[in-house]
């Protein structure tokens, strides 16, 4: 599918119900199930708001013909200079396996890119294929075991 989307701050106001929405479908991917999301979801708004005031950190939806498709949430550093962190990569499932990934994946790497880093770290989990693919398929590398999460592995990207 080539398309135009149109990446934009997420409106918290107007939105947040998506925000929560898409998260959760995420937490399912990741892990089969929504135990424990009720836990990592908390205090979720207001982290949003917090770091939406700072530059570094940036909270996207992802538009495609005014039909929101998506989110990302990365921010331009880590503890390492010059890298960033992927924090979220989601699109719903009927806009997943069309090339959009690939497009969300370009404009993530060009904004970090933009504020100096030169490569970037997730966090995926083991257990979901579809993801490790994707990001296998866009040059993400295995690092090693996240040790605060069993089931992930943080993979590296050089941008």
């Amino acid at each position: 599918m080539t398309a135009a989307l149109d990446f934009r701050p997420i409106n918290l106001q107007r939105d947040f119900d998506a925000c929560r929405s898409f998260r959760k479908d995420s937490w399912i991917c990741s892990f089969q199930t929504s135990e424990g999301f009720d836990q990592a979801i908390q205090g979720y708004r207001e982290r949003i708001a917090e770091r939406q005031t700072h530059p570094l950190w940036f909270y996207e939806h992802v538009w495609l013909n005014e039909t929101l498709i998506g989110q990302l949430e990365y921010r331009a550093f880590s503890r390492e200079d010059g890298v960033g962190y992927v924090h979220l990569f989601y699109l719903i499932e009927q806009y997943r396996h069309q090339g959009l990934g690939s497009t969300l994946q370009r404009h993530v790497s060009a904004n970090l890119k933009a504020a100096s880093c030169h490569s970037a770290v997730l966090s995926v989990s083991r257990t979901n294929t579809p993801a490790l693919k994707h990001y296998a398929k866009h040059g993400w590398q295995f690092m090693a075991p996240n040790p605060k999460h069993p089931m992930t592995d943080f993979y590296r990207k050089c941008l």
